[in-house]
């Protein structure tokens, strides 16, 4: 089987004739070996140590026609080689908001960034932001996916480009920050009700553009959900109903798949993610996770399939011979019958030793055949 083949056998719960190895390889490491970000630099990696594309900095969307009536200007406060600090204020009706970015903090992993200060500072901000989403999907006039289409003709049977779906969950918090949106689900859950419907309908654009796009996979990001220790209750009125949809969406296309990725403790929050009925659910966490991937495998595995959870410290930390240890963990915990695809437990770090991700790939083709 090619790669692409051997992937998709996964996701249809069938058995390859090797376990698919999918180290989750971003932007971040890819700099770091070839000085590039793009997914092209992604793609290049994976072919250096024959594992599958899965993931990478691949886009789709909608166009717009017309002008926002909101505006961003965009400002370096700061700047000291990678080093960079830059603020966003954003104007418009209803809005005077700031928001500040800090990158370059650490010297080997130059991309690497974080927002320090989120633009939503009160309640009635949230109104401000619902009316932003309106503007933006009644602009809204056809999908976008030529970068998708792109990766998918150039990657061919080597990859499987996948793309992201921008969930509800990360789009707010990443405006209104983690700790503060947990607050929000407590303080004014109507209000946050309304977002999450308004923002919806954002999310059904993407998923439509997805739909029209040629790639077979795509992933809607719950991360911020999953590691933001909600309550199972919390997740199911606030994060259920958009996996509903996008997984109803996605179903009802032949060929094409969808599952979600998670960060964090989900062993509670998994029958919740199981009702929506993803085709994958990632990445098991070895060390933030309260799951080992055997009960994962033995609790959901004939429903779904599960990708995780080879440990990513090890890559940057351990030794050869450690990746390989942890690769075979890995085969003796999930491989059997197939519905399996090794998938790190998160980014491959940026500090990785290529020695181990070759390591770790080469066990999996010597001991992970059917």
């Amino acid at each position: 089987m090619t790669r692409k083949e051997a992937f998709l056998t996964a996701l249809r719960l069938e058995t390859p004739d090797v376990v698919p190895v999918a180290p989750l390889i971003h932007h971040r490491y890819a700099n770091v070996l070839l000085g590039r970000t793009d997914w092209k630099a992604v793609f290049e990696v994976h072919q250096m140590l024959g594992s599958t594309h899965f993931r990478g900095p691949i886009g789709i969307g909608y166009g717009t026609e017309g002008e926002s009536p909101w505006h961003d200007e965009v400002n370096v406060l700061e700047e000291n080689g990678p080093y960079r600090v830059t603020e966003t204020l954003t104007t418009g009706p209803g809005c005077d908001w700031r928001a500040v970015d800090v990158a370059g903090m650490i010297p080997h992993d130059p991309v690497c960034g974080k927002r320090t200060e989120y633009p939503i500072k009160t309640h009635e901000d949230w109104r401000t932001f619902m009316a932003m989403a309106e503007d933006w999907f009644s602009r809204a006039t056809a999908p976008w996916f030529a970068t998708a289409q792109e990766a998918w003709e150039l990657m061919g049977e080597d990859g499987v480009p996948s793309v992201a779906i921008g969930g509800v969950y990360g789009a707010i918090g990443a405006q209104r920050g983690m700790e503060e949106l947990l607050f929000d689900l407590y303080d004014i859950p109507e209000l946050i009700h309304e977002v999450i419907e308004v923002q919806l309908q954002v999310v059904k654009r993407n998923v439509e553009a997805f739909l029209a796009s040629p790639n077979e996979v795509g992933w809607l990001d719950i991360c911020w959900a999953t590691g933001s220790h909600m309550s199972p209750a919390m997740f199911e009125e606030f994060v259920l109903p958009e996996m509903q949809l996008v997984c109803e969406m996605v179903r009802a296309v032949p060929g094409k798949f969808v599952g979600f990725y998670t960060l964090g403790r989900i062993r509670e929050l998994l029958p919740a993610m199981m009702k929506a009925g993803p085709h994958f659910i990632e990445t098991f966490e070895p060390n933030e996770g309260d799951i080992s991937l055997a009960d994962a495998r033995r609790l959901y595995g004939r429903d779904t399939c599960v990708m995780g959870n080879f440990d990513c410290l090890i890559l940057a930390m351990g030794s050869a011979e450690d990746a390989r240890r942890e690769a075979r963990r890995c085969l003796d915990e999930a491989m059997e019958g197939g519905g399996y695809i090794m998938v790190s437990a998160d980014e491959v770090p940026s500090d990785t030793k290529l020695e181990n991700l070759q390591a770790w790939i080469e066990t999996v083709a010597e001991y992970g055949r059917y």
